[in-house]
């Protein structure tokens, strides 16, 4: 029977809006780092050292000065900070679906992040204090889909496979936790996963 809900943070409980933080970046970085969403943000995908980050084995402060030099970013770190935390919104029918679901279940977010972002996000969002717990990316040093990522945080959880859904918008991701023996549920928009996660739960 499943007794643990696990959602992911961003685009599940908080939409990431990249939008903003593109044109506050944008005038800041050089004209071979390019001025959209690609340059800024879309870079950093599959960057071994944005993978340190969200991994938790790169400091804040390495990781601004690899934005510097790989980005041609110029402005000082608080305002990097600002930039780099101006992404997200409330997913307000996720958060008051979380929030219900916790009368009768326990309810954990498992996210890959970086320490930017976490704690900052619970200070920024009260609305996320429902949750009873957390295994983050940055501070478990493992990163979804890996299997160990799941273990740790199956672990600090204290909970079963078995007695688990998880709830994340990556298909990677979800196979990753479905190879662990967690029923997933992919996410798609509020309406349709909250169905699909009604339906799990029976």
């Amino acid at each position: 029977m499943i007794r643990n809900v696990l959602f992911d943070l961003g685009q599940v409980m908080l939409h990431l809006r990249y939008e903003r933080a593109v044109q506050a970046a944008a005038p800041l970085c050089a004209r071979r780092a390019g001025a959209g969403t690609r340059g800024f943000f879309g870079s950093l995908s599959g960057d071994p050292v944005f993978a340190g980050f969200e991994r938790g084995d790169i400091a804040p402060a390495a990781f601004y000065a690899h934005i510097r030099s790989a980005l041609g970013f110029s402005a000082d770190f608080d305002a990097f900070v600002r930039i780099w935390r101006d992404i997200f919104e409330p997913n307000a029918p996720m958060l008051e679906f979380g929030r219900a679901l916790t009368r009768e279940l326990n309810v954990y977010f498992a996210s890959n992040s970086n320490v930017l972002h976490v704690p900052y996000v619970y200070e920024a969002f009260p609305a996320l204090a429902f949750h009873k717990d957390h295994a983050v990316s940055c501070y478990l040093h493992e990163l979804k889909p890996q299997r160990a990522f799941f273990e740790k945080a199956l672990a600090r959880f204290g909970v079963e496979a078995d007695a688990c859904l998880f709830v994340d918008d990556s298909a990677a991701n979800v196979a990753g936790a479905e190879a662990c023996g967690i029923r997933s549920v992919l996410y798609t928009e509020p309406a349709a996963t909250i169905a699909a996660v009604r339906d799990a739960l029976g």
